[in-house]
């Protein structure tokens, strides 16, 4: 009924369709709005999926603040509080964020993830023109007493980051990226970003003073690939560019 349904590209409305051996079914997300701050992507008995918004937080403060998080919304709107945070993805950030449901699926998953089992990218517009067409960002990066991250030469302070990086496409005053982390540290890729000299668009952390042209930090999570650890199968999120990017010329296809 809510035209979600394709057989072969094509959208199909019955549902006593028949299908053929090699036929490809897809599903859209739904756009009925159930949260506020995120759309749902996948729920099973393991695992949630979520598309969080720019501005939400994925878990509460550590100051006891009592501001909208989207681990509480969930813990709310499921009416348990055995789901759980596997990684988070910072408040101005948006995009493909997972939850364990249980302790038992949080181990597992926390174990796949400090194992970088899981395949992520994210999508970026930063500022300037980078002029490799692809590469590696390489550093140790430290947090200091007011949170924010830096990188330091010190072989012995920090942690190992790495993030692989492709350029989509160069305008004027910016470039358009696309990451693979191969560590997910905090504030990885807004801290290398700035590193490179070109800092994420709208950072106001890490980046150029009055250069916020749509009010958000042009950083999206944009898949998550990963293999189910109950039922082996391979799990494959997506989350498509926010609107946003497209008027700063993100090209909303690549």
């Amino acid at each position: 009924k809510s035209k979600r349904v394709s057989v072969d590209g094509t959208v199909e409305v019955k549902a006593n369709t028949l299908l053929h051996e090699g036929q490809e079914v897809s599903v859209g997300k739904s756009t009925r709005k159930l949260f506020s701050g995120f759309d749902l992507l996948y729920r099973d008995e393991d695992l949630i999926v979520i598309d969080k918004a720019t501005g939400l937080l994925s878990v509460p403060l550590d100051n006891g603040n009592e501001e909208a998080n989207a681990l509480e919304i969930l813990r709310t709107h499921f009416r348990t509080n055995d789901i759980f945070p596997v990684h988070r993805i910072d408040r101005g950030t948006s995009g493909v964020l997972i939850f364990a449901k249980g302790k038992r699926c949080n181990r597992q998953l926390a174990k796949m993830f400090r194992q970088h089992d899981f395949q992520r990218e994210y999508i970026a517009i930063v500022t300037g023109k980078i002029k490799e067409d692809s590469g590696t960002w390489s550093s140790r990066l430290v947090e200091n007493e007011n949170f924010t991250v830096y990188s330091t030469n010190k072989p012995d302070e920090g942690r190992l980051s790495i993030t692989h990086f492709t350029v989509l496409k160069r305008s004027p005053k910016f470039s358009y990226l696309k990451f693979c982390l191969e560590t997910g540290r905090k504030h990885q890729i807004r801290v290398q970003a700035k590193d490179a000299g070109s800092p994420i668009v709208g950072d106001r952390r890490y980046g150029l003073k009055g250069c916020d042209p749509i009010s958000r930090m042009c950083l999206h999570a944009s898949s998550l690939v990963f293999t189910h650890p109950h039922t082996g199968k391979e799990m494959r999120f997506t989350a498509s560019p926010p609107k946003g990017f497209g008027r700063l010329g993100f090209p909303l296809k690549f």
